[in-house]
């Protein structure tokens, strides 16, 4: 892939705001957040490095909450959820250009929800773990431009483009 040489010492950050669904569990006195029992801390300390805000609550498209992590992903800088044997999601930006990794199961629809914001791919890779394959996808988004995959009653899981 082939990408137009920025002027040196031009900022290729990326300003998104990524959409998670709510993963803290409460019963009563007690709750339980699985994401964090996985990372081992709180999703918004690992993103503490490249947040640009502090996260915030609101609803999805479809009622349900979500949480928001706003992100300045410095060039080359990423990150992924392995999911086992299917492989794994993840984002990184590439010279400017925000790459969208997906389960090859999942590459057809994600295509068809990111449209033309694509710029380059799917391109067919191993996962980083080894356990099945993802497709990558090259994605320019618009100021304000959002992609998001439903997740039901759990909200959705997506990317916009800061404004």
């Amino acid at each position: 892939m082939t990408t137009a040489l920025a002027p040196a010492g031009a900022d290729r950050s990326l300003r998104v705001d990524l959409t998670l669904p709510v993963t803290r569990i409460g019963f009563g006195a007690f709750s339980f957040d699985p994401v964090q029992s996985l990372l081992g801390a709180p999703l918004a300390d690992v993103l503490s490095p490249v947040l640009r805000s502090p996260p915030w609550r609101r609803p999805s498209p479809s009622g349900v909450a979500v949480d928001v992590y706003p992100v300045a992903l410095p060039d080359g800088e990423g990150a992924s959820l392995t999911l086992g044997q299917f492989g794994e999601v993840g984002f990184r930006n590439d010279g400017g250009t925000l790459v969208l990794s997906v389960p090859i199961p999942m590459a057809g629809w994600a295509a068809r929800q990111l449209g033309d914001a694509v710029v380059g791919g799917p391109v067919r890779r191993d996962a980083l773990d080894g356990g099945a394959a993802v497709a990558d996808f090259w994605v320019r988004l618009r100021p304000g431009t959002r992609r998001s995959l439903p997740l039901g009653t759990l909200g959705e899981l997506g990317v916009e483009a800061a404004e």
